[in-house]
């Protein structure tokens, strides 16, 4: 199955209570910020670097998701990433970060819409 499909497919198995999106929040201000900055409207010094024809970190309080609008396609692009060499890594692997934390990331962000 690929990646997007997989996306479409999955279903948020967290709860988006006030605890989740907290626990969110803290992974996403270690892990996420220094791309998509504080306030995850993709404004940071990482971003202000790269060069034009880069994948850019996009604002995820916005109307718009760029890279899919499911809570399932948002986890897949936490966990494997988005944009190919050189742009957003996924925390797939990453010690300390398992589903949990991706799910509680997603809720996070859902929570930021403007």
């Amino acid at each position: 199955m690929s990646a997007a499909k997989e996306g479409l497919s999955l279903k948020n198995p967290v709860m988006a209570t006030p605890e989740s999106i907290a626990s969110g929040k803290k992974f996403y201000d270690k892990l996420c910020a220094d791309c998509h900055g504080d306030k995850a409207d993709g404004v940071s010094e990482v971003a202000a670097t790269m060069a034009q024809d880069e994948v850019r970190p996009p604002d995820l309080t916005d109307d718009k998701w760029d890279h899919g609008a499911t809570d399932g396609e948002m986890f897949v692009n936490i966990r494997d990433g988005v944009g190919g060499p050189g742009a957003m890594k996924g925390l797939n692997g990453r010690p300390g970060v398992g589903p949990t934390e991706m799910w509680n990331t997603v809720n996070y962000v859902r929570s930021l819409k403007k």
